[in-house]
């Protein structure tokens, strides 16, 4: 169908040269013909699918609603029935006072549980080093960037020199560290991160490892904790414990004891893999409790050897047709990536997956779709939004190999590499590249006249890549632009495209952006510049605008303007949910008012700014408003000066915004945080950095009803001592606690305060002073090292997903 579409697009004026002149009425009628074609056969399927009784094998039916508030009692928390007798063994032997270097292997067949063993065993343990890190490792690593990753993790953030390697090697041998290497398949990636990591050292340090390979644990020396298959007892403890959790309608009409039975069968063919017992539990939840449901499953799943595929491949072929596909797009990530949800949905919407339905926007559907695929225990929840939907997420690598495997039957996607080699794969709809794959493939002659998507990871490998064959392209994800080949001019006559994604270089997007009349996401904050043109406030299909930290925009800037010009003649967009990085200046916060569909907002602002007077007006920007991100900046030409205090004459009342759960505020000056009459009841997430603080803001925040997180960064608060006093209603829901602050003295708090708080973190220059009962003493955290001061990673203040 896509061969029609460019001649059936709307017609200008000029297009037109007589009514009898039609250019697109040949394409149009064969297109209307090839329609009624489909039309006609699709009858007739479905005919003779009713006529012999075929059953519909897009999924069961009954599932297309789902309800966001439902919860998961085993998608939170990893299961870990069996793991107690291991977490302890190990938890024991990486924290013992032997001062001896020592490295642990955890080993086993895939799906057993090494990495939510290892995960257990990492968070219960990191506090008691100096210095922690956890990498990835997969079947193809880059050590460099492995390396690179453990120095970020540990304080390095910036040393990105040749010398780099040098400096982690000197920082963990002077340290006690610990350092969890997961699935690791060859011992080569080990010989080359001992380059960058002390391995006979005598301070007490510890490397944990999985492998799926013994052979790779003996080879690396040190301890093995070789996993085995759950025995059956705990086989049915898990098995039973997801099925009997699931929510049913009609439990009246089930039969516990002969529902045991048939469980017991499928629970045979698990071989005691928690991933395989786990996975077909979540099958099971999604079909009636009934005899003639499980036995289905249990039929599907055979007598074969190897059955935990068969379950995994059934997992699959159960989905709902819906679902799919939105299941199959996970494959088109790297191994082992941490997925932002944010991105994923937005990825299904540009594609066509999801669409919104009545008052549901498509994010909210995306959301439930997600929702229903955690439940059949196929994506992996890494963490969860303040508001309790998946922030993060990712895919098993067996379930991975799944997605592969589908994908490449029905050619919904391939690997860059698969289009290189396979004589076979002549139309990719969907390409997908890692590492430096783009470049060994893509040339300008090459030409892919049904690609939809192409997804281009690498941000270092330069390469040619010619854009205007792509025609019918709806997704388009580069991270190393515009080296790359392609110029900007070739992507905005991709009029296809709902989904653009660039990163690496500095940008200046032309007026012809404007062409992509579909474009629903614009996601440009990993790119280095980026100046907009004044017709993005027009594009009133956007949904996402995603900015970087150097952006320019000739209606904010100014530069090279009139000086009293400093609005965009129209601001039209009534679809924008998110508008992150938008740097405004003198009066321009007016417009914001424009933007009612508004849920997450991030501003940049100068010490002119009348952010605050619009924010505290009597009308909210949007009433959808659910995040909120205040950054105060100095602009220089084409420089940004952070930590410049704004201070304002208006008080912050941000009490008319019903939905916000989420606040960050950076560098904003305020002498007193505002009274909890001014703050949206429903806040959960606070975050303050340079506010500069002189009265102790526990006195307001304490007050906060639904408040879990608090990080109180760089200068929020001057004051010397602080506390936290015992009133019953204190910090009622308060879990996260983090202070960093060069000037606090004493830290109090009551016996009654916080009664639900789980992880203290506090950072001081000074000798602290202590006075906290006992179940808050055994869970803080004492940093007294200026590299782990970096205690809060930027995403939580800068992404658009973060929790």
């Amino acid at each position: 169908m896509e061969e029609y579409f460019p001649n059936l697009s709307p017609l200008t004026r000029t297009d037109w040269k007589g009514w009898f002149s039609f250019p697109n009425a040949k394409a149009a009628h064969d297109f209307a013909v090839e329609i009624e074609e489909i039309k006609r056969r699709s009858v007739d399927i479905n005919r003779r699918r009713q006529t012999y009784q075929v059953p519909d094998a897009s999924g069961p039916a009954g599932r297309e609603v789902w309800d966001p508030r439902i919860t998961f009692p085993h998608t939170d928390e990893v299961n870990v029935v069996g793991m107690d007798e291991h977490i302890k063994q190990l938890v024991a032997k990486v924290t013992d006072q032997d001062s001896k270097h020592r490295v642990i292997s955890i080993t086993g067949m895939a799906g057993l549980g090494k990495t939510t063993l290892a995960r257990k065993v990492y968070n219960s343990v990191r506090q008691s080093f100096k210095c922690s890190a956890w990498i990835y490792v997969s079947r193809q690593p880059n050590p460099n960037e492995l390396l690179h990753d453990i120095a970020r993790q540990v304080g390095l953030t910036e040393e990105r020199n040749n010398n780099f390697v040098g400096k982690l090697f000197h920082l963990l041998s002077k340290n006690r560290y610990v350092i969890v290497i997961d699935d690791i398949w060859k011992i080569e990636p080990w010989n080359a991160l001992k380059k960058g990591i002390p391995v006979n050292y005598m301070n007490g340090s510890r490397i944990i490892i999985t492998s799926r390979y013994n052979e790779i644990g003996r080879q690396i020396g040190g301890s093995l904790h070789e996993l085995k298959p759950l025995d059956e007892e705990k086989s049915r403890e898990l098995f039973f414990k997801l099925v009997m959790a699931a929510p049913q309608d009609n439990d009246e009409d089930s039969d516990p004891s002969q529902l045991e039975g048939i469980g017991e069968r499928i629970l045979q063919r698990c071989g005691g893999v928690p991933l395989a017992i786990e996975v077909i539990a979540g099958l099971l939840s999604s079909k009636e409790r009934n005899m003639h449901a499980w036995d289905g499953v249990l039929e599907n799943i055979g007598g074969d050897e190897d059955q935990c595929s068969k379950i995994f491949a059934l997992s699959y072929k159960d989905l709902p047709s819906m679902l799919k596909p939105c299941f199959l797009y996970f494959g088109l990530f790297p191994e082992d990536h941490e997925i932002l949800t944010f991105k994923l949905i937005n990825l299904w919407a540009a594609e066509g997956f999801i669409h919104g339905s009545g008052k549901r926007a498509v994010e909210d559907v995306g959301q439930d779709y997600l929702n229903q695929l955690v439940s059949r225990n196929l994506i992996q929840v890494v963490k969860r939004k303040f508001n309790g939907t998946v922030g993060c997420c990712r895919i098993h690598d067996i379930l991975l190999d799944l997605c592969i495997k589908n994908a490449r039957e029905m050619n919904f996607f391939n690997t860059l590499n698969d289009v290189a080699t396979s004589v076979d794969c002549l139309a990719p709809r969907r390409v997908t590249a890692y590492q430096s794959e783009v470049g060994n493939y893509v040339s300008p002659n090459y030409q892919t006249p049904k690609l939809r998507a192409l997804l281009c990871f690498d941000d270092k490998q330069q390469v040619y890549l010619r854009l205007k064959n792509f025609k019918f392209l709806r997704v388009l994800i580069i991270m190393c632009f515009p080296w790359l080949g392609a110029p900007i001019n070739e992507i905005v006559k991709l009029k296809h495209l709902y989904h653009l994604e660039l990163g690496g270089g500095e940008v200046e997007l032309p007026y012809a952006i404007s062409n992509l009349e579909n474009l629903l996401t614009l996601d440009l904050h990993k790119c280095l510049e980026l100046v907009l043109p004044d017709v993005i406030w027009k594009m009133k299909q956007l949904r996402h605008i995603i900015l970087p930290v150097q952006c320019w925009a000739p209606s904010v800037r100014g530069i090279n303007l009139d000086s009293h010009r400093s609005l965009p003649s129209e601001v039209s967009l009534p679809n924008l949910q998110t508008l992150y990085g938008l740097p405004v200046k003198l009066f321009e916060a007016n417009w914001l008012h424009k933007l009612y569909s508004l849920r997450t907002l991030k501003v940049s602002f100068t010490t002119e700014e009348h952010i605050i007077e619009v924010l505290s007006g009597a009308t909210p920007l949007s009433q959808r408003l659910e995040e909120l991100h205040l950054v105060s900046v100095k602009y220089s030409n084409y420089s940004i000066t952070w930590g410049s205090f704004t201070k304002f004459r208006s008080t912050l009342d941000l009490s008319n915004y019903e939905k916000l759960g989420k606040l960050c505020m950076r560098w904003v000056h305020m002498a007193n945080f505002p009274q909890p009459d001014k703050l949206p009841t429903c806040l959960t997430v606070l975050i303050l950095e340079g506010t500069g603080m002189e009265m102790d803001p526990m006195l307001t925040l304490k007050n906060l009803p639904k408040l879990k997180i608090l990080i109180l960064g760089w200068d929020s608060y001057s004051g010397e001592n602080m506390v936290c006093s015992g009133e019953a209603d204190s910090f009622p829901q308060l879990k996260v606690l983090k202070i960093y602050s060069k000037c606090l003295k004493e830290f109090k708090v009551e016996e009654e305060a916080m009664p639900k708080l789980k992880d203290v973190t506090l950072f001081t220059h000074y000798t602290l002073i202590m006075n906290v009962p006992d179940r808050i003493r055994n869970i803080i955290k004492i940093i007294d090292d200026i590299r782990d001061g970096l205690w809060y990673p930027d995403e939580i203040i800068d992404s658009p997903d973060s929790p």
